[in-house]
């Protein structure tokens, strides 16, 4: 069977990683795939060296536009796929109907209520753009409900991850050497992407109380990550009078393992779109106990393990009590492990 999947992220996302893990289990003498991405994604050096077939786009495939359908229906023409799997790319869905093809639809994101408010013009379009759709967690069911897409069509799939792999103290020490931890130092991290629905800026407000709080316990934050609000976020780490060795801003790094290996607390402070992280589900892999936001599907994540606290979104007061909770109960975090 040959498959399209159009991806329209430009830097390597959650969706980005979770097609890489669906690719690297895929059995590839059953299914061909080809990867339709922007020109100059992040993705394609990734996806090259997996040994799958990429094609650039020149046009926004997020964006409906005539260049955007047409541009894509050459490539399925030329490709002559069986199933045209998209994410975010609407252009792709509707030159997939016109040329004939099956169109899978993932949704990676939920939103609030509110904001799916979709008129009755697009809920027809988006029952007869979609033969099957795939949720990553109910919330997302639920949002592709509330835009037309026949629940009988959707499967709810959370993101799944390969365990974090193990590593060896002499990777470590170079880790800590590089980015100044003491082997006592309690070390908590955010690994997302920098832009305004992960919540740095709640993770950023906590970490200034945590030390308040617990001024004899040697905290250290940890931001992962590239993204648009860096600049503002180191900003802000600065007026909250948070030192560059209290919390470092890594950028991207290709392989966490090592930082998983090194935090006591992985967290998950997003108020908008998240589904099934896959920090998250890496996080616990590696036995690191999580803080998440009531949103999305952070809590069906969670579950009912005893791995996790979940917080309000958008309130780093409830953030920095269980950071505090954890750091001074060292039975209580033995036990999230």
């Amino acid at each position: 069977m040959k498959i399209l999947y159009v991806i329209s992220d430009r830097n390597i996302g959650g969706a980005g990683i979770q097609l890489l893990n669906i690719l690297r289990h895929l059995d590839r003498r059953e299914f061909a795939v080809t990867v339709a991405l922007p020109f100059r994604s992040r993705l394609r050096e990734r996806l090259l060296a997996a040994h799958v077939r990429v094609r650039e786009l020149e046009n926004p495939c997020e964006e409906l536009t005539p260049r955007a359908v047409c541009e894509l229906m050459c490539v399925i023409r030329e490709e002559q796929p069986d199933i045209v799997h998209t994410n975010a790319a609407v252009a792709a869905r509707v030159a997939g109907k016109l040329t004939g093809r099956r169109v899978v639809f993932t949704r990676h994101c939920a939103y609030p209520a509110a904001a799916n408010a979709t008129p009755f013009a697009a809920k027809v379009a988006n029952r007869l753009l979609t033969d099957r759709a795939v949720a990553t967690a109910s919330a997302a069911a639920r949002d592709l409900v509330a835009m037309g897409v026949p629940s009988g069509a959707i499967t709810v799939i959370l993101n799944g991850s390969d365990p974090v792999r193990e590593v060896g103290e002499d990777e470590l020490r170079a880790w800590r050497g590089k980015l100044s931890l003491d082997a006592d130092d309690f070390c908590v991290g955010i690994c997302a992407r920098l832009e305004p629905c992960k919540g740095h800026d709640v993770f950023l407000r906590a970490a200034k109380q945590a030390i308040e709080r617990m001024p004899n316990r040697s905290f250290r934050f940890l931001i992962i990550g590239e993204g648009s609000r860096r600049a503002e976020l180191e900003r802000l780490a600065a007026r909250l009078g948070l030192l560059s060795d209290t919390v470092r801003f890594t950028g991207f790094v290709s392989d966490v393992a090592p930082l998983y290996r090194l935090m006591r607390l992985h967290v998950n402070a997003s108020r908008g779109t998240e589904t099934s992280c896959l920090a998250v589900s890496e996080a616990m892999s590696a036995g690191v106990p999580e803080l998440v936001s009531d949103y999305g599907g952070n809590r069906e994540m969670i579950g009912e393990s005893a791995a996790g606290i979940v917080f309000p979104q958008g309130n780093s007061a409830a953030l920095a009590d269980a950071i505090c909770k954890v750091a001074g109960d060292k039975a209580l975090e033995a036990s999230m492990r």
